[in-house]
């Protein structure tokens, strides 16, 4: 099983000084721990444009070269597409199985008082609290981390979009070993950050069957691209149903078109 991916293709865009950084976070993925404790300690805060570190940042898909200049990263939650920015870009995800994804996000949404599912959560237990939440904000919920990817609510879109676009895929479990590969990559300083314990041990007695089939069947796509990044190469995706995989097409159209309007 693949604990991260380095695409050999962009390998040598690291070295580019001008190269940005570009970090697509999903929320409760490990997003917030890569900005603070790597990428705001190997280049300093002031180098990472992310809203946690700037007043009224400006989001991905309006920013220009203007925007980012003197950055080192661009890191926050918007979804990856085409821009203004004619930087190189080294795009980084970072994906956690889907089912362990709504199990966090359930936990962090009753610990975050401003959360505006936080009543919802604090009323209901998990598998009722996901089933509305979920109904009620499917953008949050349901197969996010496509969309973060590449703009697009797709597996097959999203994994060309990595094997073409992407320096890095790691994963939250094994965070600590991606970071260690970007280091090696990029000539960092050391960098440590604590390992993180199986989602599979802390989460597993949470999940009902219900709640197991309801969050696995709304991320299927997120499910596709999962496995089949951690399954490692050649990463290919079985062939879905023709419906499915009209839809590809269609979604692969539509962000080309994106591209090429932007050009």
């Amino acid at each position: 099983m693949a604990a991260w991916f380095i695409n050999e293709k962009l390998k040598a865009r690291a070295g580019d000084p001008d190269a940005l950084i570009v970090h697509p976070h999903t929320q409760r993925t490990g997003g917030n721990t890569l900005r603070r404790l790597v990428f705001a300690q190997v280049f300093g805060a002031d180098k990472i444009y992310s809203r946690q570190f700037r007043t009224n940042p400006v989001i991905w898909k309006d920013a220009t070269d203007a925007t980012v200049e003197g950055a080192r990263v661009y890191s926050d939650h918007f979804d990856f597409r085409p821009n203004k920015v004619t930087r190189p870009l080294l795009p980084i995800a970072v994906l956690r199985h889907p089912l362990y994804r709504a199990v966090s996000i359930y936990h962090f949404v009753r610990r975050k008082a401003t959360h505006k599912d936080h009543a919802l959560a604090m009323e209901h237990d998990l598998e009722t609290f996901y089933i509305r939440a979920s109904q009620r904000n499917p953008r949050y919920y349901v197969n996010l981390q496509c969309r973060r990817v590449c703009n697009v609510m797709d597996a097959r879109v999203a994994l060309e979009t990595l094997q073409a676009e992407y320096l890095a895929v790691g994963f939250t479990e094994e965070l600590r070993e991606l970071v260690q590969a970007l280091s090696h990559l990029f000539g960092w300083p050391k960098v440590e950050i604590a390992s993180e314990q199986p989602d599979s041990e802390r989460y597993d007695s949470q999940v009902t069957p219900l709640l197991r089939e309801r969050v696995l069947a709304d991320n299927a796509q997120d499910l596709l691209l999962y496995e089949t990044m951690r399954n490692g190469p050649p990463y290919t995706l079985p062939l879905q149903a023709p419906a499915a995989e009209a839809r590809s097409l269609l979604q692969r159209a539509r962000r080309w078109a994106i591209a090429a309007a932007g050009r």
